[in-house]
């Protein structure tokens, strides 16, 4: 295990820098965009059949800066340890591929809104472009006889791959209500993830993107957390929630031991549950389940908290404790999941903090 740490260690230290250095120096250069161009959301206006919840106006293409930092990460990464990736440049590519376009359509979205069915022909066009470069759920542990693999056809392979990153894609999107929220989930998800991913010698590609998206995530709650300075949008919550699905297809969901299949489910089970009783929910009353109203689990539970910050401390506590759940299911060793609590919880705290003081000088420089 020591081996394989500090094999990967230079790759994770490279490409989260990378990526939360650069999206901390570029949301502010994305809200000058965002201005010039319109992408703002008022709060309190009508969305869909309900109303968002964040005072004044904000930009929204958030997404713009993840996706630089994300990008420039991988990159990095790259030049740091190309040894790591000589047999999966075409999964890599493919991935990054699906997350431009994602993220091009969900920045299309957030300035000019894109009718739903061609978002989702684009999610799946998205997804499929993992299938036919070869990343696709082909197999799970086959826990119920307690050893070896269960493979599944080549039809349910590509069915079952296309309706995992698509579902997820919009999940995550769903839990993006709250300010600092789904930024905050991204870093914890992106984390637990990680420490499962370490306990393999062949994970280099799932490792590069977690430690991106974790870097990226944690940048952007610099600026995000409440009150929220900007909003990632649906082109920050697509290429998240795609880059999400396709690193547990990538090689998370493929692992050793009997009940390690749950691992990853278990991680990215908060946004999953809030789709699930949203969409039931919706149906139940005979709506539409696309159609956005204040109807998701951070909505009712702000509700009865009666604020917006508590409300995203339990769901973050909520999402941390699934991630350890997952991590311990994995069978991760103990020193590696008290090491990711312990970061998790220092780095989300920094980065909020640094919002907190940041918003606490504008206000005292306003009065």
């Amino acid at each position: 295990m020591q081996e394989i740490v500090a094999q990967y260690a230079p790759l994770i230290l490279a490409t989260f820098l990378a990526a939360l250095v650069t999206v901390t120096l570029a949301v502010p250069l994305v809200r000058r965009l965002a201005f010039r161009v319109g992408a703002v959301q008022e709060g309190g206006s009508k969305h869909g059949a309900g109303r968002r919840v964040h005072d004044g106006h904000v930009p929204n293409i958030g997404g713009v800066a993840i996706y630089a930092g994300f990008l420039l990460a991988v990159i990095t990464g790259l030049l740091v340890k190309p040894e790591l990736f000589l047999n999966s440049r075409v999964e890599l590519t493919a991935i990054i591929l699906g997350a431009t376009l994602l993220t091009i359509v969900g920045f299309l979205d957030d300035v000019w809104e894109v009718k739903p069915a061609m978002r989702l022909a684009a999610q799946f066009l998205a997804a499929g472009v993992l299938v036919v470069n070869g990343v696709e759920i082909e197999f799970i542990t086959n826990y119920f006889a307690g050893s070896g693999y269960l493979f599944f056809p080549e039809f349910i392979t590509v069915v079952v791959t296309l309706l995992w990153v698509v579902g997820f894609t919009n999940a995550f999107n769903f839990i993006d209500g709250l300010d600092g929220l789904s930024s905050g989930i991204a870093a914890i998800s992106s984390l637990s993830l990680l420490a499962v991913a370490m306990q393999f010698a062949d994970r280099g590609p799932a490792i590069l993107l977690l430690a991106a998206s974790a870097g990226a995530a944690l940048g952007f709650l610099r600026h995000n957390f409440n009150p929220a300075k900007i909003i990632m949008g649906d082109s920050g919550a697509y290429l998240i929630g795609y880059i999400l699905a396709a690193v547990s297809v990538l090689g998370a969901l493929k692992v050793t031991a009997a009940v390690t299949v749950a691992a990853p489910i278990l991680i990215l089970g908060l946004p999953v549950l809030n789709i699930t009783q949203v969409t039931l929910r919706r149906l139940r009353r005979g709506h539409n389940p696309t159609l956005a109203a204040n109807d998701h689990l951070h909505d009712m539970l702000r509700e009865h908290s009666g604020s917006p910050r508590v409300t995203v401390l339990l769901l973050w506590t909520a999402a941390l404790t699934l991630g350890v759940m997952g991590m311990l299911l994995s069978r991760t060793p103990p020193l590696l999941i008290y090491l990711t609590i312990i970061a998790t919880v220092l780095l989300i705290a920094a980065a909020s903090l640094a919002r907190l003081v940041e918003a606490r000088l504008e206000k005292g420089a306003r009065t």
